[in-house]
């Protein structure tokens, strides 16, 4: 049994609010690996102090991709093994444009953005914390994350920069998608449930409102019905 420990799931949502979370949960799903869900914000119990991580064979074991390599070692289920050697350099530079540059727009949106006023109430919502604590717990986090973000040098670009990034990253993906339901020969690989995991981390209301209108506009209904209906989520 693997116990996947994520990030906590925002009110009304069945997954974690972390892309990174999601997208290990997703593996796990699509390679049939029996797992148990503990969502928590109990960083320090983590190897890395990062989430997700998960404890299996009495070890723990950190970092998304770290730990796909290793279970793809293990159990013999590797996603990409229909890809070809130009299909896994696509997929390889899409993953690396959602987890090296979107993922940090998206934390911007929800942390950093004046124009997002939902947020905060979501995150200290799923916290599930006294709200003496949460009012402790929010700023903290907030200074953290903002440290984060021009350690980046995401916030030394303005507003409209860092969402003209954001809005490249998604039609590329849009335009490498087109209407198939899956990137690559009508068959699920990693990369889908990476762009899946942040799309419906931005579809899902939780970013700012300019981010969520210009996922909106693009048409990748077939892929994100597609991924819906597969793993029963909805956003």
């Amino acid at each position: 049994m693997i116990h996947l420990h994520q990030l906590p799931k925002l009110k009304g949502r069945s997954y974690s609010c972390s892309p990174f979370c999601l997208k290990l949960e997703l593996y796990l799903k699509a390679t049939d690996l029996s797992y148990q869900n503990h969502f928590s914000l109990e960083f320090n119990k983590s190897p890395t102090g990062k989430m997700p991580y998960i404890e299996t064979m009495g070890k723990k074991f950190a970092d998304s991709n770290l730990i796909i390599e290793m279970l793809d070692k293990q159990n013999h289920n590797n996603l990409d093994e229909h890809l070809n050697p130009e299909q896994k350099a696509i997929s390889t530079a899409f993953i690396r444009l959602c987890e090296d540059s979107l993922y940090w727009v998206g934390v911007y949106s929800r942390w950093a953005d004046k124009d997002n006023y939902t947020w905060k109430k979501e995150f200290l919502e799923s916290t599930k914390l006294p709200k003496a604590m949460a009012s402790i717990v929010y700023p903290v986090a907030k200074r953290n994350v903002l440290r984060q973000l021009k350690a980046a040098g995401v916030t030394n670009l303005t507003n409209n920069e860092i969402y003209l990034k954001a809005e490249r990253d998604l039609q590329a993906i849009a335009d490498y998608l087109g209407e198939k339901e899956y990137f690559f020969n009508s068959k699920l690989s990693l990369l889908d449930l990476v762009v899946f995991s942040f799309i419906v981390n931005i579809a899902d209301g939780s970013c700012g409102r300019r981010l969520q209108s210009f996922l909106a506009s693009l048409k990748l209904d077939n892929f994100i019905k597609n991924m819906q209906e597969s793993f029963e989520i909805s956003c």
